[in-house]
C-alpha cells in the first residue's frame, strides 16, 4: 500500500497536523495482535477536529526542541489524548521499577470513549533488498526490525508484571482491567517497491523502494522531483515547495538517507507520491 496517496494528505498542509493524522490513522509496519484500531484512537469527531486546526491554525506543541523522532511522535500523541474530546490523558512515560531496577516506562495511559488503555507507540523505518523481516534494517545497520518486534511484544506485557501492576495502581488504575493495545507506525522498504507476503507484515503496510545501487534511480522518469526528508520529517508525507526539491541526477549522487518522491498538485506544492530509502 502507498499510504502518501490516501486523499487527507490533499487537504492538510500545516506540517505538524499531517504528522499527528499519520499516527492517528497510518496502518501499522506490522503486526501485534493487538493493534489500537483507528477509529478508537480517532474518535468520531477525529477527522474534524484535525481539519479544524489545521484551517484555524490552533495547533500548538510545547516549545520543545525535538531532536528524536519518537520524542516528537510522544508529544503529538500526548496533544491529541489532551485535547480530543473522546479521550483522557492519564499518564505519560509511566517508570516501572526503581531506580536500581529500571524495566522501562509505559508510553501512555489513556481514557478512550470509557475504556482504558496501556498503549506502546513505535515509529520505525526499515529496508532491505527482499523485503524480509528477517534482514530489515534501519539506516543504522543495529537498529534491526525483529529485534524491535520482540522488545515491543516486552513492553506490552510490561503493565502485567508485578511492579507495572504496582504503577498503575499509584494512577488509580486496575491493571485487571486495561486494554494492552499497540501504535505501530513507519514504512518497510524492498527493492521492487512492495513487501514479500509475510506473517508479521499487514496486506496495508505502508511500503517503499529501497535503493543500494545508483542505477536503480534509472527507474524514475528523467524530470522526476525528491525531497531529502530530515528525520523529524519522517512521520506523514511529505509537502514542499519546488526549489526545496532536487532532481534525479542529483538524487542519483547523493548519499544514504529516505527521500520522498514528489510530484506537483493543483494547490502549488509538490506531494510525495512514493518513500525511498537509499543504503549503499
Amino acid at each position: 500500500m502507498n499510504y502518501a496517496l490516501d486523499a487527507i494528505w490533499w487537504r492538510l498542509e500545516n506540517p505538524h497536523i499531517r504528522a499527528l493524522a499519520s499516527l492517528l490513522t497510518a496502518p501499522p509496519l506490522w503486526t501485534t495482535g493487538c493493534e489500537l484500531p483507528v477509529r478508537e484512537l480517532l474518535g468520531e469527531q477525529g477527522f474534524r477536529l484535525l481539519l479544524a486546526w489545521n484551517d484555524d491554525n490552533l495547533f500548538r506543541l510545547p516549545e520543545n526542541a525535538h531532536s528524536r523522532l519518537g520524542h516528537y511522535a510522544e508529544d503529538l500523541l500526548a496533544f491529541w489524548f489532551t485535547h480530543a474530546p473522546h479521550s483522557r490523558l492519564i499518564a505519560h512515560d509511566v517508570k516501572i521499577g526503581s531506580r536500581e531496577k529500571n524495566l522501562g516506562a509505559l508510553d501512555f495511559v489513556v481514557v478512550l470513549s470509557g475504556c482504558v488503555y496501556h498503549i506502546e507507540l513505535c515509529c520505525k523505518y526499515y529496508g532491505a533488498a527482499d523485503g524480509q523481516p528477517e534482514n530489515m534494517l534501519g539506516l543504522n545497520r543495529e537498529d534491526k526490525l525483529l529485534h524491535k518486534y520482540h522488545k515491543l511484544n516486552q513492553q506490552i506485557a510490561l503493565s502485567g508484571c508485578l511492579e507495572g501492576r504496582a504503577a498503575l495502581a499509584d494512577l488509580g488504575v486496575d491493571a485487571d482491567t486495561i486494554q494492552r493495545v499497540s501504535v505501530v507506525r513507519g514504512v518497510g522498504f524492498a527493492r521492487t517497491g512492495v513487501l514479500p507476503e509475510n506473517a508479521i507484515y499487514p496486506p496495508n503496510a505502508w511500503q517503499g523502494v529501497w535503493i543500494d545501487d545508483a542505477t536503480q534511480w534509472q527507474q524514475f522518469d528523467e524530470d522526476a522531483r525528491f525531497y531529502p526528508l530530515n528525520r523529524m520529517e519522517y512521520l506523514a508525507p511529505a509537502r514542499v515547495a519546488l526549489e526545496q526539491t532536487i532532481n534525479r541526477e542529483m538524487v542519483a549522487q547523493s548519499g544514504d538517507g529516505i527521500y520522498a518522491h514528489v510530484a506537483l498538485r493543483p494547490d502549488g506544492f509538490l506531494h510525495e507520491i512514493q518513500r525511498i530509502m537509499v543504503k549503499k
